[in-house]
């Protein structure tokens, strides 16, 4: 592929700052993943991850990627080495394009509209979705071409990586409106026989943003919170600029609340999992990152 040059284990070249070159290599393992059993993540098809629960009946999707395409390959990997199933429940964890629009990827229209499938997300999801991605989309997707770099070949002396993954897929977004909203932390939800407890993070990293945890088995997803990179605090591209304060004190709620009974830490950007021996060292440089 084009980012093999990323996999054949050569030394970072003197085009590259060495600690990109670190976290592109990381970037670069792709495919399917178990993070934990009847948990799977899809990484390297897109900028983001999607991650699929084994439900009751079907599968519960963790943000569905960018595109339709991505998300449709990923879900058909899944279902070629683990199992073909049903989607039950699509769970967006906030308002950035590459965690909702592969969305008719992995359902239909009909499904959610004849019950067949449920989409949760974060109060005030919908209302930001089109704010930032509608409102002001063309700008910033001209202004991202800047960021990212997606015209540039891909190479040591051309696009490396894209920080939170490897690039972004060029095909329009699709979006469905979600069925259910989260309005408060604490809330619980049986989503296809799997209890879930939300912890609402607005004005974090997106203006509509969560975490959820899954008491039964100790798992936590920390969305786009705890990725393994700087903050991005003021997006060049023209996303809305992101409150420090609040994200640092939301990271430090999430500590509070769900440390002490985390297994496996997992996001929806980069290759992260943690066991909870790791749990609060793996997230306290985000939060000393926002200046606490």
């Amino acid at each position: 592929g084009a980012y093999d040059f990323l996999r054949d284990g050569r030394e970072c070249p003197e085009t590259v700052n060495p600690h990109l070159w670190r976290h592109a290599t990381l970037n670069a393992h792709h495919g399917l993943f178990e993070v934990a059993p009847n948990v799977w993540q899809v990484r390297g098809y897109d900028i983001s991850n999607i991650t699929f629960v084994r439900g009751a009946t079907g599968w519960i999707v963790i943000d569905p990627l960018t595109a339709d395409s991505t998300a449709k390959a990923s879900i058909e990997l899944l279902s070629q080495h683990v199992e073909r199933r049903p989607v039950s429940a699509v769970i967006y964890t906030h308002s950035h394009a590459d965690h909702f629009g592969g969305v008719l990827g992995v359902t239909t229209k009909a499904d959610v509209e004849n019950g067949k499938c449920q989409i949760i997300a974060p109060v005030g999801f919908l209302h930001e979705a089109i704010a930032e991605n509608v409102i002001a989309g063309v700008a910033m997707s001209r202004r991202a071409t800047y960021q990212f770099g997606p015209l540039l070949p891909p190479g040591p002396q051309g696009h490396v990586d894209s920080g939170l993954g490897n690039s972004v897929p060029t095909a329009a977004p699709s979006l469905l409106a979600p069925t259910r909203d989260i309005t408060y932390t604490g809330e619980e939800l049986v989503v296809d026989g799997v209890r879930i407890v939300f912890q609402l993070t607005p004005e974090t990293e997106a203006p509509a943003e969560m975490n959820f945890f899954f008491p039964d088995f100790g798992w936590l997803c920390m969305a786009e919170n705890c990725s393994h990179t700087m903050h991005n605090l003021v997006p060049i591209r023209g996303a809305l600029v992101r409150n420090a304060l609040n994200w640092s004190k939301y990271i430090n709620e999430s500590i509070e609340l769900f440390a002490d009974k985390t297994d496996v830490l997992f996001n929806d950007q980069n290759i992260f999992a943690q066991w909870q021996p790791h749990y609060s060292y793996a997230i306290k440089p985000d939060y000393e990152a926002d200046g606490v």
